[in-house]
């Protein structure tokens, strides 16, 4: 029998274990985040970010994440959330594991119109021996800042962003999927609108709509292509983040239990086409 794992000031500590260590980048002239290290201090991960910059990588400081199981059953984080986020600009993270390397999403915001567009990357990184090279901490006013791993930013909008490809019905590739059986998208005033149905028994569980943000593929794109949403539920709440890739919607959903039950906060990914 798996072991329940203990509660840390609320929250079930989970075993950080395969998270833990230095990151590196597989791509080493990518243009954002080269690496990563993730440690434990009193049961909680610690995030620290290194981004890129000359002559030596923009260290933006270390910051709390919360962590996430593959099942409410489990006692093994696979996945993290965090953010960074200044009066300039926001970050936020979404990490999890897969074949041996931590792929990473990350969605940046900025402060006003007159800045780049929002716009989001996604980025592989594998374990590393090496030390981490020297850096140099972002200057005042620059990300960087004080953070918060439970604070959600509020919608970004109205931007001059096209929504189209990300707007409809999208319908989950897998019938026996355990989390949503469908998501509708829609633009309403320049916002997006998104209202996932999950797979509740006995009926398809409506979460009702709340309002995204949304996210081009880089700073020089005028086209949504990802998004990020905050839903409340009866029991928690569930950080999610979306983007396409070949007109596939891939979707992953953080729940934090706040029922008072024995389950573990667990992190889902899951696939979908346009019905």
């Amino acid at each position: 029998m798996q072991p329940t794992p203990a509660i840390h000031e609320e929250q079930r500590t989970l075993d950080h274990v395969s998270l833990l260590g230095t990151w590196r980048n597989t791509d080493g002239a990518a243009g954002g985040v080269r690496w990563l290290v993730l440690t434990e201090h009193s049961g909680r991960l610690a995030l620290r970010a290194l981004s890129s910059g000359r002559p030596a990588p923009h260290d933006l400081g270390e910051t709390a994440a919360r962590t996430y199981a593959d099942a409410a059953t489990s006692s093994t984080a696979w996945a993290f959330t965090g953010t960074y986020d200044t009066e300039l600009r926001s970050m936020k993270m979404a990490g999890y594991l897969k074949g041996g390397l931590l792929v990473l999403t990350t969605y940046h915001a900025f402060c006003g119109p007159a800045w780049p567009v929002p716009y989001w990357t996604r980025e592989f990184f594998h374990r590393s021996p090496a030390p981490v090279p020297a850096s140099r901490r972002s200057a005042p006013g620059r990300l960087g800042g004080h953070v918060r791993a439970d604070q959600a930013t509020a919608p970004l909008g109205p931007w001059q962003l096209d929504p189209a490809p990300l707007v409809g019905g999208w319908r989950n590739v897998d019938p026996a999927a355990t989390r949503l059986s469908s998501v509708e998208i829609a633009e309403r005033d320049g916002y997006l609108v998104i209202r996932p149905h999950g797979v509740w028994t006995p009926r398809r569980h409506d979460w009702h709509r709340t309002v995204g943000s949304v996210f081009a593929e880089d700073f020089r794109s005028a086209v949504g292509v990802a998004f990020t949403a905050f839903f409340e539920l009866a029991v928690g709440r569930v950080e999610m983040v979306g983007y396409l890739d070949r007109r596939l919607l891939t979707i992953e959903t953080a729940t934090t239990f706040e029922d008072g039950t024995a389950r573990s906060p667990f992190y889902v990914r899951e696939h979908f086409y346009p019905s």
